[in-house]
């Protein structure tokens, strides 16, 4: 993170950072860990629109994403103001914090820009990947278009279905060697849309079930639309690959269980599946590591997961005992779609 002019609270750490030009006031450093009107307010900030906010003591406060993440400048007496009485008495205190919105906002865009460029140049570093592998996509882009026109024309047959199904494990499959191959780019990504938990656990759940279906395994989504913010292009990857691991590793005649949750700020995805093969929880995710020879695969997909999970400032574990496996991902919640 590139040191702001202007005090930071950091959302994620629930940490207070000085500014390079304005430094935080004694009163927020304080207030920030013994007050819990400080802490409700910036927490209720995670729910609103970006924007300027008075704090209940008199600083303004201006909410804003960067990066995926939550950032507020706060501590502040911001011209033009909120001419409240609290802030008042708090410019008469504190007239070191004194500054104008304008200012606030240059910096806001000088971060992003930075942020902009550096994703721009690790994106351009890292077109490495060989003209034939993007014929591949194209071929397989053209295959689906096709299946799904057959489709509209015919009405869906087995085989048609086959194809798309087939055409559509191809594209996840694309998706992760890019990312595998330009790891730092794949990193870079902006987190600048939401994410369906549900939505997205569903549609996967289309994509594979015919897969599924071939070594006598169901999938079942159930849960709540929880949304969180995150990248389109790298996140519907963590999905596909546990459900792919839970596909391949899985017990025939059984069920595997995608369930969306949330708790307090947090959204929850559990992908639960039987599997009568060893994993370990604390190894599963490193790179290359495998733990059967029956099965393709290089060993991959986890750690990519991990990586894309832990960039949009989440957490991965897996839960092993008996026969059942249980990987869990966590993430910032946004809002619950009802």
């Amino acid at each position: 993170m590139i040191p702001s002019l202007v005090p930071l609270f950091d959302a994620r750490r629930s940490e207070l950072l000085d500014g390079q030009l304005v430094r935080a006031s004694d009163f927020c450093k304080k207030a920030i860990g013994q007050r819990a009107e400080c802490l409700a307010h910036y927490k209720g900030l995670q729910q609103k629109p970006e924007g300027y906010y008075q704090c209940p003591f008199g600083f303004t406060s201006r909410s804003y994403f960067l990066d995926g993440q939550l950032w507020i400048a706060t501590g502040i007496v911001a011209f033009p103001r909120f001419d409240s009485k609290q802030e008042r008495e708090m410019a008469k205190q504190y007239p070191t914090t004194k500054v104008s919105r304008e200012s606030v906002e240059a910096g806001i865009s000088y971060l992003r820009d930075v942020e902009q460029y550096r994703a721009d140049a690790i994106r351009e570093a890292g077109k490495v990947l060989p003209q034939a592998f993007h014929e591949l996509r194209k071929l397989n882009a053209a295959v689906l278009q096709h299946a799904e026109r057959e489709i509209g024309d015919r009405g869906e047959t087995r085989g048609l279905a086959s194809i798309k199904s087939a055409a559509e494990l191809m594209r996840n499959n694309f998706d992760i060697l890019e990312a595998l191959s330009n790891i730092e780019g794949m990193r870079a990504l902006p987190s600048d849309s939401t994410i369906n938990l549900f939505d997205l656990a569903f549609k996967l759940k289309r994509v594979m079930q015919e897969r599924a279906a071939s070594r006598n395994i169901g999938i079942s989504v159930n849960g709540v639309r929880a949304i969180t913010r995150g990248s389109q292009k790298s996140f519907p990857i963590v999905p596909a690959v546990l459900l792919e691991n839970a596909i391949k590793y899985g017990t025939p005649g059984t069920v595997i269980y995608a369930d969306i949750s949330v708790e307090g700020n947090t959204a929850r995805l559990e992908v639960t599946n039987e599997s009568t093969g060893y994993i370990d929880p604390a190894r599963c995710f490193d790179r290359g590591t495998r733990f059967s020879t029956g099965v393709e695969g290089g060993g991959f997909g986890l750690f990519l997961a991990r990586e894309i999970v832990q960039c949009h400032h989440g957490a991965i574990r897996c839960e092993a005992s008996d026969r059942t496996v249980r990987m869990v991902v966590e993430l910032p919640l946004v809002t619950v779609v009802r």
